[in-house]
């Protein structure tokens, strides 16, 4: 062991501390996101004095690691002056902060390398457990109290600053599609008059050509938000088959549940004329002549086109699909289609900003990974 690396388990102990009040509020499970969110449990029937309390600062984590891919299931509470968690989470806490402060070491949990580490340590036959005695042997860099302190608050303004700019793309975001209710309040099959149908608006999986093996951006599935236009951490890979686009296209999930949640991308992410390809289940969406690239994917994220898409589903149960053939025959207003280019110009600089602020959350991201580094270094 390094000089400076100490056992966790000489900081840490464990808390069991039940229900007894019988409260059912802020019910809470752990994500591999190393964050609390809310129970998804079926809770009919259950006693909720047997559920463990987890109180702030306090740390949750789910022992069993074999069902949750590479990603140890961890998280400190935050937001919270308490909460429970199921009987079958181990509960921790720090014992004296003055030593070592909580907030450092949830940004150790947060590294890649305790994931590693998590799974490289768990045992077991039929599921694989990292235990509390494992967990106990953990080594760590225990720097002083202030520098633990001054590592957090670097971290701290990073992360402050992403979710700033977080909140700010989804205000622009509602702001683009204000717009676009407002020049085009009517689309899908109310319109009984005169209309426009979206094949004659919109270009469905472009042909593209991409040399078999060619090292090319790649998209998956895992990539796209399901509240954000912005696609997250894609790769370069050989190519192999998917769907095909390039700048300026929208992505739209068509296979359940991912269309149902509202899985949907405005590409930005490319070079000039790059094409990139994706999982076979987006569907690719290009404006034909003057129709907007915006408009496009606010109506791929409108509320009736989405209905519209869902209610045309088929498939096995799990598996179901919609064909871009039946989007084709989507309704438009063809007397609103004159609103297109006002509408463009009031799109243009918030898909802009949107993307800008995107481009520099990648940045500060790639800063949150070095400082969780820096905390190795101490």
């Amino acid at each position: 062991m390094r000089s400076n690396y100490k056992k966790l388990g000489q900081f840490i102990r464990a808390i069991d501390v039940r229900n007894k009040e019988d409260r059912k509020d802020n019910l809470l499970g752990v994500s591999t996101q190393k964050i609390f969110i809310d129970s998804v449990a079926n809770t009919v029937g259950t006693d909720f004095k047997k559920y463990k309390i987890v109180k702030k600062h306090q740390f949750t984590y789910v022992p069993d690691t074999s069902r949750r891919g590479d990603k140890m299931g961890i998280a400190m509470l935050e937001s919270l002056d308490q909460a429970l968690v199921s009987q079958a989470y181990t509960v921790f806490e720090v014992t004296d902060t003055e030593q070592l402060t909580p907030e450092y070491l949830m940004m150790w949990f947060r590294r890649p390398e305790f994931d590693r580490y998590a799974r490289f340590k768990s045992h077991g036959s039929v599921r694989e457990i990292f235990d509390w005695e494992e967990m106990c042997e953990l080594e760590l860099p225990i720097p002083s109290i202030e520098k633990q302190r001054e590592i957090v608050r670097e971290y701290n303004v990073v992360n402050d600053r992403i979710a700033l700019n977080e909140k700010l793309m989804a205000g622009l975001e509602k702001s683009a599609f204000a717009i676009f209710e407002e020049h085009f309040p009517i689309h899908g099959h109310e319109i009984e008059t005169e209309h426009t149908i979206l094949d004659d608006l919109i270009d469905f999986n472009p042909k593209h050509t991409i040399k078999k093996n060619a090292s090319t951006t790649y998209v998956e599935m895992a990539n796209v938000s399901e509240n954000s236009m912005t696609i997250g951490n894609p790769v370069v890979r050989p190519f192999t088959s998917g769907s095909k686009f390039k700048n300026r296209d929208t992505l739209l999930a068509r296979i359940t549940p991912c269309l149902e949640n509202g899985k949907t991308a405005f590409v930005d992410i490319l070079s000039e004329d790059e094409v990139a390809y994706g999982s076979t289940e987006f569907i690719v969406m290009r404006g034909k002549g003057i129709v907007s690239p915006f408009w496009i994917y606010c109506l791929a994220k409108n509320e009736n086109f989405r209905s519209y898409a869902i209610s045309s589903m088929v498939g096995s149960s799990g598996r179901q699909r919609v064909h871009s053939d039946y989007l084709k025959e989507y309704r438009i207003d063809t007397d609103a289609l004159a609103s297109m280019s006002n509408f463009h110009r009031l799109a243009t600089p918030i898909f802009k900003l949107i993307s800008n602020k995107h481009a520099e959350n990648q940045q500060l991201k790639e800063l949150r990974g070095l400082l969780l580094k820096k905390v190795a270094r101490e």
